[in-house]
């Protein structure tokens, strides 16, 4: 019995080759499409579940309350505090939130590597990393042990044994302790640890490092964080508040005290509360699930398609289901057979589907810049079972229409026609309009945002600079001057400059600003840059003037600050002349006070999923401390000869500046264009997705069309007959489609707008919602059930009439 069935279910696929092979390609399509976006799913969330403290260790964020910005660095009194203070909160960690590059030397040879952390003793406490040599122990007995990860330690040695031996990193001798393997997916991927040089004091001020604190199981957080709070109330604000004679609630309306966010480890790289996860990159989860969804309506299209499908080829089977009810087989039998059909249709889609991936997952990993491969059981038995249910589910319609059909009116050629049945296909059609409607407004909307970023003004001049990385090397000011001296002279360099903070490396240093006269204080964005940095930059001024190597005033206390930082200081319409103090020094400190002697306009310092912060500018010259801090030299090049102006700058680079590390460059228009990466890659999905979709669905509207038109064609003949033209008849088989579009339309124009406003709310700087979209994407539709369904219409004009009226 089985093999006459699987006979006759071949014999079918050949006559109806198109429509097999449709429902077979679509319903590939999106379970390839699923089984992609479960292996990456799978794939971000095993970032950290290696750690066996993934439970109990959380990360420690300040949530600003001003403008509800958070911070995921915090403060060594936070850090040394908590434990003290809170029994829930049995140990701390404090580590660098960013990774360090660093050459070590080992006797005559030198390594590079751009992985360096800077932590705490009981770094292993918190991160467990398996250690293949040495102890976590012998780390912990002095600041002057490191440790290695195995590979880097192999680079290092060349087969010499790594613990005992000592390396020299910034001319300073270390001992290696113990050598480690890093886990696959940790949001820590150090190739070296080092220690902070001295053990923390207190400091409520200055935030730069992360805090990680491991906490008592079953605590309750929302408790925990309330204390935290009141921790940084009573150490950090009371005394300083009360001294001036205000109360802490009346301190909290007038300025806002920060409170605190938790983040727990196991969770952290996708969904963390300040956007950044660590070091090693951070999750997605919106594109994550953008991806899900997608891939989810790109089934449902398909599973509509193939139930329009095989319901089209319906009626050309009717015979075929009449002999069977005639010769006595059960309606329960034709079911099985019919469904079990379908099922082997979807085993062999889901089989197309993994080659698909398997083929597909280079390209998506480079796209995705990530590693993940087919071989993940979960996600793999998940497919298997979707395609089981998908194809019972699809065969289910189809297979109960077939074996309702009654035998005598089959074999008397005549199948009474169903309103439900017509009703039911043309709310399949509509979905597939509304389907096809909402990725062609997404993709409009999306690519209205992204272009809107490229091409707005930023504020500030990006174009043909250069910026070269400053790894640790002593006397980084000196060189700097020097470099800036001697290159300035070359034909092809316009000019040269240095500053703290790089346009696109997000922020990463701040510090308090207060303004001691009005009494009010914030946290902002800092910047130390060379006297010529606003003009290199192009950074317009809004009043008073820019700094000058030739005032001899203006190399200590002269500071520049933005529009944000003078509205939030109230001193936005008469800020020159005003003292200000900055949180890098102590307030008794007779240095710290900073005269204002400009105002520039507000620029995008840091994408557009934030709110321009204040910031502050001071000179290099002021502040010896901040020497060290230089983390590029930026060039602004001609555009003739950038190649030869790249290699003169290396050449000096190597010669006189460092040799020991890459030269190591990038332009800032393409670093800046980093902070819109993820969003470039949201337009391409939506572009490629909906390809797919309005392909699928024109296949769809094509298979319907036949079907629908096919039942109609005696009607046709009979118009034809009694005189109707081309036009009147094409009209009347073409108007119940576009009833259908302009239903799916008025449904799909509420629904695609709530979604897509919801997805322009992640940027702090974002278009109107456009009304284009709206209107262009309904004609779209029209005319693709014109071209599809009107050439379907014209070809049933051309009918025999004979063939169809011959018996009546």
């Amino acid at each position: 019995m089985y093999q006459i069935w699987l006979k006759i279910f071949f014999r079918n696929s050949k006559k109806n080759w198109l429509n097999t092979i449709i429902n077979i390609s679509g319903l590939t399509l999106g379970l390839a499409g699923l089984l992609t976006v479960l292996l990456y799913l799978n794939e971000e969330k095993s970032y950290n579940q290696w750690n066996p403290n993934k439970d109990d260790v959380y990360r420690v964020n300040l949530k600003q309350a001003k403008n509800d910005e958070v911070w995921y660095t915090v403060n060594a009194g936070m850090y040394l505090t908590f434990p003290k203070e809170l029994p829930e909160v049995t140990a701390s960690v404090m580590v660098k939130p960013f990774y360090r590059s660093k050459v070590i030397q080992y006797k005559d040879g030198f390594e590079f590597n751009d992985k360096t952390i800077f932590t705490e003793p009981q770094f292993f406490d918190f991160f467990p990393f398996e250690i293949i040599a040495g102890s976590s122990q012998k780390f912990t007995e002095t600041r002057k042990n490191i440790a290695l990860s195995k590979a880097y330690a192999e680079r290092i040695f060349k087969g010499d044994k790594a613990i005992g031996n000592t390396v020299k990193i910034d001319g300073e001798n270390y001992v290696v302790s113990c050598v480690y393997v890093i886990p696959k997916n940790s949001h820590h991927e150090p190739e070296v640890l080092i220690q902070f040089d001295e053990a923390f004091e207190v400091n409520w001020g200055n935030h730069n490092n992360e805090v990680f604190c491991r906490i008592t199981k079953g605590t309750d957080l929302e408790d925990l964080q309330q204390k935290m709070n009141q921790v940084i109330i009573e150490k950090a604000y009371r005394p300083e508040v009360e001294s001036h004679g205000m109360t802490i609630p009346e301190f909290d309306k007038k300025y806002g005290i920060p409170t605190v966010l938790l983040d727990k480890l196991d969770t952290l790289y996708l969904h963390n509360t300040a956007k950044r996860a660590g070091p090693s990159g951070t999750g997605n989860y919106q594109l994550l699930m953008v991806l899900l969804g997608l891939s989810i309506l790109l089934i449902v299209i398909s599973c509509v398609n193939f139930i329009n499908l095989s319901v089209a080829t319906a009626s050309q089977r009717a015979k075929e289901v009449g002999v069977k009810k005639t010769l006595g087989l059960s309606k329960k039998h034709l079911l099985f057979q019919y469904i079990l059909e379908i099922v082997l249709q979807g085993f062999i889609s889901f089989l197309f589907a993994l080659v698909i991936v398997e083929l597909s997952l280079p390209f998506f990993n480079e796209f995705i810049e990530t590693e993940i491969s087919i071989l993940h059981s979960n996600s793999l038995i998940t497919l298997f079972f979707t395609a089981i249910f998908v194809s019972l589910f699809v065969g289910s319609i189809p297979a109960i229409y077939l074996s309702n059909f009654k035998a005598v009116e089959v074999l008397k050629g005549s199948i009474s026609k169903s309103k439900k049945g017509n009703l039911a296909r043309n709310m399949m059609l509509g979905l597939q309009f509304l389907i096809s409607g909402f990725f062609i407004i997404s993709m409009l909307i999306v690519g209205n945002q992204i272009n809107y970023m490229m091409e707005k003004e930023l504020g500030f001049d990006k174009e043909q600079v250069l910026s070269v990385d400053v790894y640790s090397m002593p006397n980084k000011y000196k060189k700097y001057k020097l470099a800036k001296e001697v290159l300035s002279k070359k034909e092809n360099i316009i000019a040269v400059t240095a500053s703290m903070f790089v346009p696109g490396e997000g922020y990463v240093n701040g510090t308090g600003l207060s303004h001691k006269i009005n009494d009010r204080s914030l946290n902002t964005a800092s910047n130390v840059v060379d006297y010529n940095y606003i003009d290199f930059a192009k950074i317009k001024l809004v009043k008073g003037r820019n700094f000058s190597d030739e005032k001899a005033t203006d190399k200590t206390n002269k500071i520049i600050i933005n529009e944000t930082a003078a509205k939030a200081l109230n001193i936005y319409n008469n800020p020159l002349g005003e003292k200000l103090a900055l949180g890098w020094l102590e307030d008794e400190d007779k240095s710290n006070s900073f005269e204002v002697i400009g105002m520039i306009k507000d620029y995008h310092f840091d994408g557009f999923d934030s709110k321009i912060a204040p910031m502050f500018l001071v000179p290099w010259h002021g502040l010896e401390f901040t020497h060290s801090w230089i983390p590029a030299i930026q060039f602004k090049i001609k555009p003739n000869n950038i190649d030869e102006s790249i290699s003169e700058i290396e050449t000096y680079w190597k010669q006189n500046i460092d040799a020991k590390y890459p030269f190591s460059y990038e332009f800032l228009d393409k670093k800046f264009a980093k902070t819109y990466k993820k969003y470039q890659k949201q337009q391409t999905l939506f572009l490629v997705l909906s390809l797919f979709v309005i392909l699928i669905s024109l296949l769809g509207l094509f298979a319907l069309a036949t079907l629908t038109i096919q039942q109609r064609l005696k009607e046709v003949a009979i118009r034809k007959t009694l005189g109707a033209s081309v036009h009147e008849i094409m009209i009347q088989l073409l108007q119940n489609f576009l009833k259908i579009v302009i239903t799916s339309s008025v449904i799909l124009v509420p629904i695609a707008y709530y979604f897509m406003q919801n997805w322009l709310q992640n940027f702090v700087y974002r278009i109107d919602m456009p009304i284009l979209p709206y209107i262009i994407t309904p004609i779209i539709l029209i005319v693709l059930v014109f071209s599809v369904v009107g050439f379907k219409a014209y070809k049933a004009t051309k009918i025999d009439l004979i063939k169809y009226l011959k018996f009546e």
